[in-house]
């Protein structure tokens, strides 16, 4: 039987979605041990032009390797990653274990599947969003407009982000990234689970997308790929990897 995850710094533990274990972390809590880090993580974190995007950064990768580590008793520093055909990060060993990470300002998501189903995961800080009908324009379906428009304005703001990390998370969990037009597909500005369709190049990818509860500051939705497109991993390097 593997090991279950241990909390990295930052967390106080799992939330079980059922289809995932979802770890949130606070990527401001304390400085993160960068010795797992790969040579490739640590030349991305020094990209970054502030001190405090890069520490997020940082904090991200080690909490996703300390959890990773802890589910496969493989050694944080020992991980290997390569990439799916739109950059999805996957472990090489072992193969077909599902993960994901996501962040936004000082949260981060990680999630590990309790099957073998690839899985997406977003989350967003709750925050106001003045753009978020020019935003909604350009990237929700017209029905997804209306009903964004129906919201109280009190709540638009937590719709609108509503709707978008289910559409983020539905791409994630197919391994496609905002290349694909979010306009092509229906994810919901409600919270309640759904079955999505999202056409992509030779067919139709299916993926279940739900919202949970992260946090009042936060708004948060999963999802799990139920007939996916082809994006089989290939071997990269490692700064080709993206979160």
């Amino acid at each position: 039987m593997k090991p279950r995850p241990a909390p990295p710094a930052g967390s106080t533990g799992a939330v079980d979605l059922g289809v995932a274990r979802v770890w949130r972390i606070d990527l401001d809590a304390a400085p993160a041990d960068t010795d797992c880090l790969s040579q490739a993580e640590r030349d991305r974190a020094a990209r970054f032009v502030f001190a405090r995007d890069r520490e997020r950064f940082v904090a991200a990768h080690v909490a996703l390797r300390q959890v990773l580590a802890a589910h496969t008793a493989i050694e944080a520093s020992r991980l290997e990653f390569v990439a799916g055909a739109s950059g999805k990060p996957a472990l090489v060993r072992p193969a077909g274990v599902p993960f994901n990470l996501s962040h936004s300002h000082s949260v981060a998501l990680i999630a590990i599947g309790t099957g073998a189903a690839d899985i997406g995961i977003d989350v967003e800080v709750l925050r106001p969003m003045p753009d978020a009908e020019a935003m909604a324009a350009s990237y929700f379906t017209a029905a997804e407009q209306r009903a964004l428009a129906a919201v109280p304005p009190a709540l638009r703001d937590r719709a609108f982000l509503t709707c978008w990390t289910r559409k983020e998370a539905c791409l994630k969990a197919v391994g496609l990234g905002l290349g694909v037009d979010t306009r092509s597909f229906e994810a919901g500005v409600d919270t309640r689970a759904r079955d999505v369709q999202i056409p992509v190049d030779h067919g139709t990818a299916r993926v279940e997308v739900l919202s949970f509860d992260g946090g009042d500051d936060v708004v948060c939705a999963m999802a799990r790929a139920l007939r996916a497109c082809a994006t089989a991993a290939r071997p990269t390097h490692e700064s080709e990897l993206h979160a």
